[in-house]
């Protein structure tokens, strides 16, 4: 996780160059996948991976090795390469979500965590939720009216075949709603939710 940069994880252009950061890895040998929202507060996300960082850093007496979508994907083939993301997001040890205020309107975000859900099974796995400036209580109130099909993809056709792939794994779009809906629940687990607030300046890297 040293190899990643504020500047790189607030830009919202593509950078293809960012793949040279990146290196192979076995199953099992990437410690997280990290679930974002592209048009989240940048401050507040990179407060959020620094407070996990540190964290896992406490814990473990390393750096992180992660996944990261600009970093880990060929930004230069995108459409070819995210078919692959839910096969990462399983091959992680854990998955950290960073959460904000746009991380349910993103159905990446939402495909990420529901697959997380069902390939783990939501009530024992290893996983983190980061809220930057998202109080407990408003994602716990959101969950009733979450509906996935209300989610997007930055293209209409990526959006219709992403739906299209979630209902015919999950079966139904109600299956894929409560996985999500009993993941962030999951937030009201201490030992599963760290708070991040405020937005001025930025943790040390």
């Amino acid at each position: 996780l040293d190899r990643v940069t504020e500047r790189d994880m607030a830009r919202r252009e593509p950078d293809a160059g960012l793949l040279a950061l990146s290196r192979p890895a076995k199953f099992g040998e990437v410690d997280a996948f990290l679930s974002h929202s592209w048009d989240d507060d940048p401050k507040s996300k990179w407060k959020s991976i620094q407070a996990w960082r540190r964290d896992f850093k406490k814990h473990h007496g390393r750096e992180p090795r992660v996944w990261i979508d600009k970093y880990c994907l060929d930004q230069s083939n995108i459409h070819n390469e995210l078919p692959s993301v839910p096969h990462f997001v399983t091959c992680c040890t854990a998955l950290v979500v960073l959460y904000g205020r746009n991380y349910l309107n993103r159905l990446w975000c939402v495909t990420e965590l529901a697959v997380f859900a069902q390939a783990t099974g939501f009530r024992k796995v290893n996983w983190k939720l980061v809220a930057s400036n998202v109080p407990k209580v408003d994602i716990l109130l959101g969950l009733e009216s979450f509906d996935c099909r209300h989610a997007t993809c930055s293209r209409p056709e990526e959006t219709d075949r992403l739906l299209q792939s979630l209902e015919a794994t999950f079966g139904s779009f109600e299956a894929v709603n409560h996985s999500v809906r009993e993941m962030l629940r999951c937030a009201g687990n201490a030992d599963n939710f760290v708070s991040v607030l405020g937005t001025q300046g930025s943790a040390p890297r």
